[in-house]
């Protein structure tokens, strides 16, 4: 039987706290210096469940008690960065990305799979907060994408933008909520991804490579089929699409382009075509050491050997 862990209410509150002091900007004037510290040293290890469900709360509730709701509370990317270099230079003595443990930048990968799920789950829960309202968290939560994008697995995301660290660490995570047969779409997923949509349209690398976001949207299989339920969705219920609506016509047009274009560097159509467990991440086969097997020949000669010293051995 699988041991499933009690929820730690303790990391929970410490955690929450912790997020609640940097989204809203709050700091203790008189030890500002050992207030980030105390942050820095928190961001080693979150691996715990409870630390994601502490990040989506704290977003969930960024309206909470004010009077109008705001699409950015403020810039939360270079805060994010700062406190996360700190806590890899902390832990292992620097902070470049090839010096790095792979289990950390893992752990920030998941760190964001695993909160935009929560925010989804529960955003589908409140049904008295609005459109603007889950914006404004979605957008939070993209900036703290941003700041994280040099703490991930793939290295050349430190150049491009917090929609592609996401929808990256999306991708490739380990439960895939964005699978088209587990798909509900709500009003929550709608919402996030047209704000994802709009920043993507808002990015002006277009180009089809590795190192765009629009290209990874494009190229995704899971982020395709999540954009068509969303788009079917807003069709039922008799909406415009707004900007994802905008970003799938682009697509549909750069993928033409490509395939009337087969000679393309960059081709849009071949790279749809990668497996659907990470777009840019190759598949390795894990295979079990073999002891290798010594030739006939070689066991002949063994014998033959054998023979001759019994024969030294038994000569008068």
């Amino acid at each position: 039987m699988q041991h499933v862990a009690a929820f730690n209410e303790e990391r929970y509150e410490l955690y929450y706290q912790m997020f609640s002091d940097l989204v809203h900007g709050r700091d203790d004037d008189d030890g500002a210096a050992g207030v980030e510290l105390t942050r820095a040293n928190l961001l080693i290890d979150v691996r715990w469940p409870e630390v994601s469900r502490a990040l989506a709360d704290t977003l969930c509730a960024l309206n909470e008690f004010a009077t109008i709701p705001c699409y950015s509370f403020r810039p939360l990317t270079s805060d994010v960065a700062r406190l996360v270099h700190k806590a890899a230079t902390i832990a292992f003595g620097t902070c470049r990305h090839e010096c790095i443990p792979s289990w950390f930048l893992q752990n920030c990968e998941c760190l964001l799979a695993a909160t935009l799920h929560k925010m989804l789950v529960q955003f589908a829960t409140r049904s008295t907060l609005t459109e603007v309202e889950m914006q404004s968290a979605f957008g939070v939560l993209l900036d703290i994408a941003q700041g994280l994008r040099k703490f991930v697995g793939l290295h050349y995301l430190a150049e491009s933008t917090g929609e592609h660290v996401l929808m990256s660490a999306v991708a490739n995570s380990r439960y895939d909520f964005l699978a088209k047969e587990g798909v509900v779409v709500r009003h929550a997923e709608r919402v996030f991804a047209d704000v994802l949509a709009e920043r993507i349209l808002a990015d002006s690398n277009r180009a089809l490579d590795a190192r765009s976001a629009f290209c990874f949207f494009a190229r995704s299989e899971r982020w395709q089929e999540f954009a068509k339920a969303c788009l079917d969705y807003d069709w039922l219920k008799s909406r415009e699409g707004g900007h994802l609506a905008q970003l799938s016509v682009v697509v549909g047009i750069a993928t033409r382009d490509v395939s009337a274009h087969p000679n393309t560097p960059h081709d849009l159509v071949h790279l749809c075509s990668v497996l659907n467990t990470s777009p840019e991440r190759p598949v390795r086969t894990i295979s079990m050491p073999q002891t290798p097997m010594k030739s006939t020949h070689a066991r002949i000669a063994k014998h033959r050997r054998r023979a001759t010293r019994m024969l030294v051995v038994d000569a008068p």
